[in-house]
């Protein structure tokens, strides 16, 4: 079965303030007023929020990625000393990307004038409502989990021009328990120190998102098998608690990749002497539902 996008809801959500969210593939590129409903400029934090969206009209700050307008550290005047500014843009998970890690895509373009290490740009994600956040490009204790596709972005000094970046997050599902229906914020920030240097900032355009799993019409159900013991070494146990005559397992590592897959598991456990220490994910399917597991192989 192709790739589809999953599950996505009839019922739209309401988000404070900002009307309907529900998506799971979409680009937001600052000239469409529909999906404009997922922005917040934040003001709670700092009234004099210096993020904008409009036509970049500064001298290194020109042009957006695609006319006409993009989001920037002011679209007019070189950011100012002494500050923070974020904006955030809210998601719902309404594929099942996150719940069996699969694709979570956050990728856009970027463009950074500011001094180097001093002013610069930051990347967070929270799964709960802003109680968590974590830092994509800095993070070390979840950085397994965070796919980059070739390298980081480089939020500060000059990239001389357009960069993409792109991520999948999907493994972060598993590790913070994101469940279809939970609400995403993304939040980018800019920092500037004590030193006014009169540069133009950082500017984001273009941002792709995409929520989906392969070929999965099941129902989760996170009753239907046990797994032990967790960590584990040589053997995982599997203690089916409903049989059926179709079941499936399939093993992946925190990259994605498939180290295991069986179409008609009929055993009790699975040998785990030729996996490599680390964090797996295990998917148990009947024919009506499934379930993800994940667990730790330690030799």
């Amino acid at each position: 079965m192709k790739n589809i996008l999953i599950l996505y809801f009839l019922s739209l959500i309401s988000i404070a303030a900002f009307g309907q969210l529900e998506d799971d593939f979409y680009i937001l590129n600052f000239d469409d007023s529909l999906n404009l409903q997922h922005l917040t400029i934040d003001t709670s934090s700092n009234p004099n929020n210096i993020w904008q969206v409009g036509l970049p009209q500064k001298t290194i700050f020109s042009s957006a990625f695609s006319p006409l307008n993009a989001i920037a550290t002011d679209t007019l005047n070189a950011y100012p000393s002494n500050d923070t500014s974020s904006f955030i843009l809210t998601n719902i998970a309404s594929g099942l990307g996150f719940t069996w890690p699969h694709t979570v895509i956050l990728s856009g373009q970027y463009f950074v004038n500011s001094d180097t290490l001093t002013d610069f740009g930051i990347i967070e994600m929270s799964p709960d409502n802003g109680n968590t956040w974590i830092d994509l490009i800095n993070d070390t204790i979840n950085a397994y989990a965070i796919q980059w596709n070739v390298t980081k972005p480089t939020l500060t000094g000059n990239s001389n021009g357009w960069l993409n970046f792109y991520a999948n997050i999907a493994n972060l599902g598993p590790i913070f328990n994101i469940q279809i229906g939970d609400t995403i914020l993304y939040r980018f920030t800019f920092i500037s120190d004590s030193i006014q240097t009169f540069k133009d900032g950082l500017m984001f355009d273009d941002f792709h998102f995409e929520d989906y799993a392969e070929g999965i019409e099941e129902i989760q159900n996170d009753n239907l098998i046990s797994v032990y013991p967790n960590p584990v070494n040589d053997q995982l146990s599997i203690k089916i608690n409903k049989i059926s005559s179709s079941q499936t397992i399939q093993i992946t590592n925190y990259q994605g990749q498939v180290v295991y897959d069986n179409k008609y598991f009929q055993d009790s456990y699975i040998d785990t002497k030729h996996l490599n220490s680390g964090l797996y994910f295990l998917r148990y399917s009947d024919t009506k539902s499934f379930t993800v597991k994940k667990f730790v192989v330690n030799h």
